[in-house]
């Protein structure tokens, strides 16, 4: 297989691996890439069409993506009062599947446990993600940390734990707790400035509660 071959299978990847992204921005960076591996391609082999239409993708992309960089969304924090609210029961019911494969022991049964707070995270007042949790000694249990696919991109997990940390410190907690049941949920974890629980054994792990800490690693 020659250079040329390899470089129109690798656009192919490309382009059909950008349209399985739940993120726009990782959507549009891959479809940009690959198509500018496409715009390439024709050029090498005299497909002008297919290099013509490749790039007006390029230049499509870069502009959607221009937007995006100055578009800041706004972030906000609704605790819910009612555990058993209707809406929060809908969001559970409808995100069941996903839900269960990060975070396979959480059951609706955790809302009624002592202490428990639940939040939604609200992107441009759309809530996207729902945190529930528990303080117990000095640390914050996180039974539930939930973003839909759509918004992962850690912006709504970096503004709650800034966001909602220093209630929790002025308590004199000191850290969260969690566990990852999978390896996307580790990654997540370590990202987030979170490290291996030791003490606790494999899948678990603790991330400081300390206000000045977290808004600087944010």
């Amino acid at each position: 297989m020659d250079l040329l071959s390899l470089l129109g299978y690798a656009a192919s990847i490309l382009v059909a691996l950008s349209l399985m992204m739940g993120s726009i921005v990782k959507l549009r960076v891959l479809n940009l890439i690959g198509a500018l591996a496409f715009a390439v391609y024709g050029g090498l082999v005299g497909a002008y069409p297919v290099l013509a239409v490749n790039a007006f993708i390029v230049v499509v992309n870069l502009f959607y993506l221009s937007r995006l960089s100055r578009f800041e969304p706004a972030f906000e924090l609704l605790e819910i009062e009612q555990l058993k609210s209707r809406y929060l029961h809908r969001f559970l019911d409808h995100h069941a599947q996903d839900i269960a494969h990060f975070f396979p022991c959480f059951e609706r049964a955790r809302l009624d446990l002592e202490g428990i707070r639940a939040v939604y995270i609200l992107r441009d007042m759309i809530p996207v993600g729902l945190v529930v949790c528990r303080p117990i000694d000095d640390e914050v249990i996180i039974e539930l940390d939930y973003v839909i696919p759509s918004h992962r991109d850690l912006r709504c997990a970096r503004y709650f734990y800034r966001e909602f940390s220093p209630c929790y410190a002025a308590r004199g907690l000191k850290r969260f707790a969690a566990h990852a049941a999978n390896a996307a949920h580790r990654r997540y974890l370590l990202r987030l400035g979170f490290t291996p629980d030791l003490a606790r054994g494999e899948g678990f792990y603790q991330r400081a509660i300390t206000p000045s800490a977290l808004k600087a690693g944010a």
